[in-house]
């Protein structure tokens, strides 16, 4: 089957076409990004591994973009839309409603629009990018994906938060968690690579990038992560404060003068790596001024490594035991210096970094463990797009391959 992935942004639209076959890996057929939409967006577009369209485009909508994208689809030689099977698109908050891939109707349009209130700058991108496609690719079976998804088999201690309870169930607060694509791929490739069934494995997973994310796994369900209502919650990010005192909203309010909005977007867009370092959200420039000699520099660093470390003891307590601890996402996959400090000092808990493989290991799919190490540690670069397109023919009912 062929299968075309949809990935919105707040401002960028990525794609990718791949034939899902009795193959391992898929093949990718057409891939492109299309950025700063709501401007003057770029987009730059791939066929067959090699850049096939570059260029500028006024773009003021992610539907504008998705069309953009069809057409540019269309004007190749290789009947790539005749041969579409489905169209799988990522959903950031798919709410309580949304727990499965699930083919586009009324109602499910229903449900991302309510989950809107705690995605608005992803939820509404989604939404008009699937009416684009609606409108241009009629009879065209449509599947969304929720990044919330995987993590509706947590159990109720774990989504729970500890508030009057009809507050909770009034305004629909609880832990909905979020990366689950990203989180149940590595699960499903440890499991190919283990040679296991996903549900004989206890993981730590670890989607570390701008956004960064933890989740304990046991026996293949999500039973506790870090993020929670919104993806604010948890481990320090690129820009984002993570895990803070509930009450240092209301003092940065009332000491600066600032509305409650102000100070979440301060704690979104201005914290994390950038706020600590003062630098920078890009861990390769922090971590180049910390080698100069940078203190504040050193110290996000240091902290970043530190509460990453915290939450795989905690999992550690949840699961019990770990088969393997998996590193993915931008830091994840390419930083041997966050993964070695994350794994300093876990030794008594049969947790050993070999350092000469996690060297050699970034950026690549590798086992970076020592050889003596009771929990193997191991780098998988995220495919999101293939474990979407997989998803969605296998619920349209085709093969999803290796």
């Amino acid at each position: 089957m062929r299968v075309l992935v949809f990935n919105c942004g707040s401002s960028s639209l990525k794609f990718e076409l791949i034939e899902v076959d009795g193959g391992a890996r898929g093949h990718s057929h057409l891939r492109g990004l299309v950025e700063n939409i709501g401007t003057q967006a770029q987009y730059t577009y791939w066929r067959d591994g090699s850049i096939a369209a570059r260029g500028e485009v006024a773009q003021h909508s992610h539907q504008a973009a998705a069309r953009h994208v069809l057409d540019w689809m269309r004007s190749l030689r290789g009947d790539y839309l005749d041969a579409l099977g489905a169209v799988v698109h990522r959903i950031v908050h798919g709410g309580a409603a949304i727990a499965q891939p699930t083919l586009v109707d009324d109602a499910v349009l229903d449900a991302i629009e309510k989950a809107s209130i705690f995605a608005p700058l992803h939820n509404p991108p989604a939404l008009a990018t699937i009416r684009a496609v609606s409108g241009m690719l009629p009879g065209v079976p449509e599947v969304v994906m929720a990044d919330t998804a995987f993590h509706h088999s947590l159990p109720p201690r774990a989504w729970t938060y500890a508030i009057p309870k009809e507050l909770a169930s009034r305004h629909g607060i609880r832990r909905f968690g979020f990366h689950g694509i990203g989180h149940s791929y590595m699960m499903e490739r440890y499991a190919e690579l283990a040679g296991k069934p996903a549900s004989e494995l206890d993981l730590i997973t670890l989607q570390l990038g701008a956004g960064c994310s933890i989740t304990a796994i046991a026996k293949g369900r999500s039973v506790d992560t870090s993020m929670g209502l919104t993806p604010l919650e948890g481990l320090m990010m690129a820009t984002r404060c993570g895990d803070i005192d509930p009450a240092i909203p209301g003092v940065l309010a009332a000491r600066e003068g600032l509305s409650p909005a102000a100070v979440e977007h301060i704690l979104n867009t201005r914290s994390g790596l950038l706020g600590v370092s003062g630098i920078s959200l890009d861990l390769r420039e922090v971590q180049a001024a910390a080698v100069r000699g940078d203190q504040n520099a050193a110290l996000a660093i240091e902290l970043f490594c530190y509460r990453v470390r915290k939450y795989i003891g905690a999992y550690l307590a949840v699961l019990g035991r770990a088969d393997a601890i998996v590193f993915g996402a931008g830091i994840g996959e390419h930083s041997d210096l966050a993964r070695q400090r994350i794994c300093e000092g876990l030794d008594n808990f049969g947790i050993a970094i070999d350092s000469e493989a996690n060297r050699a290991g970034s950026g690549r799919e590798s086992r970076i463990s020592a050889a003596d190490s009771k929990v193997e540690i191991w780098v998988i670069p995220l495919d999101e797009e293939l474990h979407m397109a997989r998803a969605a023919a296998k619920l349209l009912g085709a093969p999803k391959g290796g």
